[in-house]
């Protein structure tokens, strides 16, 4: 609250001295008036006696209190109508905690500045709330694109069952500059959905073998005209049986035949124990081994899977942004 500076008449304050007599004096002010005769000092009355005495006591505490409301009338006449009020303690400011200091305005987004009172600003909220559709992370730590199983439907999704007898671990590689992807290991039987951030693009394969061969499912989200092109390609070789294909429907890439089964064995892909786990890729350093490429194309015809690069006949686009994917263990 404001103190409002308040013209007020000088105030006469009466001479001690109780043996003169004076004559009356005009009055200064409608407000205020002389007095001809002043009243006796009490606190002067009681130091003349040489004790307290009986009543004495008494009669100095009475004289302490007129004292004290002569002060506070003399206050209130100079300061107005009542005191100013210390930040913090004012009322019906609405907020409960007390006035803010002036120029303590919080930022955008951040916390509000402690009442002058001392009380504590709130505290900030001990973890982020999760995305939409995931787990929530632990205090200081951000949630991982894809990590739950139960992702939501409204972004990118792909969701992956395993069709197979085995355990089956799931690597993703983000083409250039992408976001990481969290692998995923899926139980015979199992399926898990992973959601994928906008525009991203990479590819993903089944772990099994030495790592020289596999089967690669190929993605791109929010490409032209906002679609999602998928393919399976047997480029880098056949490790997993797996399809590609969209949520709602629509044309299937790949193939859950067993396609490493009855190949060759010069075409065999095999671990450094002499083990069979699929078949070898079909071109390296853009050099063609037209015998896997004849056995694949037998078996993928054109527009079901990526055999030769660009194929492009076999990169298949939909308006879908959600995929399923099934995989299958070959050996």
């Amino acid at each position: 609250m404001s103190i409002n500076s308040l013209s007020r008449s000088p105030v006469s304050i009466p001479s001690t001295p109780a043996t003169q007599t004076q004559a009356p004096v005009a009055p200064q002010s409608p407000a205020v008036e002389t007095q001809a005769t002043p009243k006796s000092n009490p606190i002067q009355e009681l130091l003349k006696s040489d004790s307290f005495g009986e009543g004495g006591l008494e009669k100095l505490t009475k004289g302490l209190e007129q004292i004290t409301q002569t002060l506070n009338k003399v206050m209130e006449m100079l300061g107005g109508e009542g005191a100013a009020q210390a930040p913090g303690q004012g009322a019906g400011c609405g907020n409960g905690g007390g006035i803010v200091p002036e120029g303590a305005v919080p930022e955008l987004g951040g916390e509000a500045p402690a009442a002058a009172t001392g009380a504590p600003a709130a505290p900030a909220p001990a973890a982020a709330a999760p995305a939409a559709g995931g787990e929530a992370a632990p205090a200081g730590e951000v949630a991982k694109a894809g990590a739950s199983k139960s992702a939501s439907k409204n972004g990118n999704t792909m969701e992956f069952t395993n069709d197979g007898t085995k355990p089956m671990e799931i690597k993703f590689t983000p083409n250039a500059g992408g976001q990481e992807i969290e692998s995923l290991t899926l139980q015979p039987g199992e399926s898990m959905t992973k959601e994928f951030p906008e525009g991203w693009s990479g590819n993903f394969r089944s772990t099994a073998g030495d790592g020289t061969a596999a089967t690669l499912g190929e993605v791109a989200f929010n490409g032209g005209s906002n679609n999602t092109y998928y393919d399976v390609s047997y480029i880098e070789g056949n490790n997993a049986s797996m399809t590609i294909a969209p949520e709602s429907g629509g044309r299937v890439s790949g193939t859950m035949d067993n396609l490493a089964k009855d190949a060759p064995e010069s075409i065999q892909a095999k671990n450094a124990d002499g083990s069979v786990y699929g078949i070898k890729k079909t071109t390296t350093s853009d050099v063609q081994d037209q015998a896997v490429v004849d056995y694949y194309r037998k078996n993928v015809g054109e527009g079901e899977g990526y055999v030769v690069p660009k194929d492009d006949a076999s990169t298949l686009g939909t308006a879908d942004k959600h995929l399923t994917v099934h995989l299958k263990d070959v050996f």
